[in-house]
C-alpha cells in the first residue's frame, strides 16, 4: 500500500451541467456518461515516446471514475509521470470536446494515497486538483505551479511552432474573482485538429451542446459565462 507521504501528480475532471441534465433527461445523461467512459479509455490507451531519450512511456496513469467525475493519479513522482499526466489528460479533454462532453479539470502535485480494494483515495494533491478545476468558469485545464514547472523542463514544454504548452492566464472564477493561473494551452497543442473558423464565436462553440443543455440564449448567466470564457481563451491562443 502506498505511503501517505508519497507525492504524485493527481487530476480531477468533471462534466459540466451533469446534475441538471440527469434531472431533465436521465437517458441522455446515461448516454453521455457512457461516452465519457469511452473517451477516458481511448485517451489512456496511448503510449508516449520521449523525443529526447526515445523512452517509451505507458501505463503510468491510473484512473477512478464516479458518475461524471474522473480522478487520475500517477504511479510515481518523476518527469515521466508529469509528462504522461499532462499529455493524457489533455487528450481526454480534447477527445471529450470532440464527442460533446464538456469537461473542466485541475492537475496538482503533492501527497496522495490510495487503496483501490477499499475505494479509498485521499491527499492534499486531490483537494488541490479539485479546487483548481472546480473554481474555474470555463472548459479547460488548470494546473499548479509544480506541475507547470515540471512540464517546462520536458520535451512537451514547447509546441512544434515554438509556443508554450503551459501558459499563464487570467482565469475567471465562480466567486467572481480573476486569478492568474497556469493552464494547459490546448488550442495550441491540438491546433492541427481544428478545422473551423477563426475567430471562433461563442454560438458556434456552444452549438454541439444544444441537445444537452438547450439553446445558448436560454442559459443562465453563470452557465453561459463558461462558454464565453472558453472561447476568449481559444481565440487568444489559437494564433496563425
Amino acid at each position: 500500500m502506498p505511503d501517505h507521504k508519497d507525492n504524485r501528480f493527481v487530476a480531477h475532471f468533471d462534466m459540466l451541467g451533469m446534475n441538471a441534465l440527469t434531472k431533465r433527461n436521465p437517458d441522455l445523461a446515461w448516454e453521455r456518461l457512457s461516452t465519457l467512459c469511452h473517451a477516458r479509455n481511448e485517451s489512456l490507451s496511448f503510449s508516449i515516446q520521449r523525443i529526447d531519450t526515445e523512452e517509451l512511456i505507458f501505463d503510468q496513469i491510473q484512473t477512478v471514475t464516479f458518475s461524471d467525475t474522473v480522478i487520475a493519479f500517477s504511479k510515481s513522482n518523476n518527469g515521466n509521470d508529469a509528462l504522461a499526466m499532462v499529455l493524457l489528460m489533455t487528450q481526454l479533454f480534447i477527445y471529450s470536446l470532440h464527442v460533446c462532453v464538456p469537461l473542466r479539470g485541475g492537475i496538482a502535485h503533492g501527497r496522495f494515497a490510495f487503496n483501490p480494494s477499499l475505494n479509498l483515495f485521499s491527499g492534499p494533491a486531490l483537494v488541490d486538483a479539485y479546487e483548481l478545476g472546480e473554481s474555474a468558469q470555463w472548459l479547460g485545464i488548470v494546473i499548479d505551479k509544480h506541475t507547470a514547472d515540471a512540464v517546462s523542463q520536458l520535451p512537451v514544454g514547447m509546441s512544434p511552432r515554438g509556443k508554450r504548452t503551459v501558459v499563464e492566464w487570467n482565469v475567471q472564477c465562480k466567486d467572481g474573482t480573476v486569478r492568474r493561473r497556469n493552464v494547459v494551452n490546448w488550442p495550441e497543442t491540438n491546433r492541427s485538429n481544428y478545422m473551423g473558423t477563426v475567430p471562433l464565436t461563442v454560438e458556434d462553440f456552444y452549438e454541439p451542446f444544444t441537445s444537452l443543455f438547450g439553446q445558448y440564449k436560454e442559459l443562465q448567466p453563470a452557465a453561459a459565462a463558461k462558454y464565453v470564457n472558453t472561447v476568449a481563451f481559444f481565440n487568444s491562443h489559437f494564433e496563425p
